[in-house]
């Protein structure tokens, strides 16, 4: 469909109740970021320019368009929302200047672990995945999530967030960062002496 505004290149519904249809046209001949128009019109089957959308973009397409837009905005208001939440971290993250590159993965122990805080990029990301955890993000105990953001090394990072294990206790009323006790009887380790 060809218009004076250029030519259609999409159409969705624009309300719930599907009474309005979003058109855009594209003129070739203006300028690229000039030439995008949009067009609202009602629905109305029976209107000319309404029917020669319903052929490009039958009733069908246009709900679907219509749905999937709508996931898309709903994803990109998570998104805003998580950076307003974490707005600090991720403007630290960007001024820091680190461009992201693909690192091979390496074997977990107890050095490259305390290596992390010597990789600027690896440490900001595990402090962001420490920041999801859901006893970081609900507490409200802003002096320690402050000292969390200023830690420089892994360890003093990795014994913060034990600060918050080792108050938390579980549904059942245990804490979080214990380990059980052996059971009552022989001491853990010690074997029988064989009969003399």
């Amino acid at each position: 469909m060809k218009t004076r505004d250029g030519r259609l290149i999409n159409a969705r519904f624009a309300d719930i109740s599907f009474s309005l249809i979003r058109a855009e046209f594209k003129d070739y001949d203006k300028p690229e970021g000039d030439n995008i128009t949009v067009q609202m019109y009602t629905y109305d089957p029976e209107n000319k320019t309404v029917k020669q959308i319903l052929e490009e973009y039958p009733q069908i397409k246009l709900e679907e368009n219509y749905t999937n837009f709508n996931k898309i905005e709903e994803e990109r208001a998570r998104m805003f929302g998580i950076f307003l939440e974490r707005r600090d971290e991720i403007l630290d993250y960007i001024n820091s200047g680190i461009t992201p590159e693909i690192v091979e993965a390496k074997p977990i122990n107890l050095q490259s672990i305390k290596e992390i805080g010597n990789n600027a990029e690896d440490f900001f990301k595990l402090k962001l995945e420490i920041f999801e955890l859901e006893e970081v993000r609900n507490s409200k105990n802003r002096q320690w999530k402050a000292k969390m953001r200023k830690a420089t090394t892994t360890l003093e990072l990795l014994s913060l967030l034990y600060e918050v294990y080792s108050t938390v206790e579980n549904e059942q009323g245990e804490r979080l960062d214990e380990t059980p006790l052996p059971k009552k009887g022989k001491p853990r380790g010690k074997k029988d002496l064989p009969a003399e």
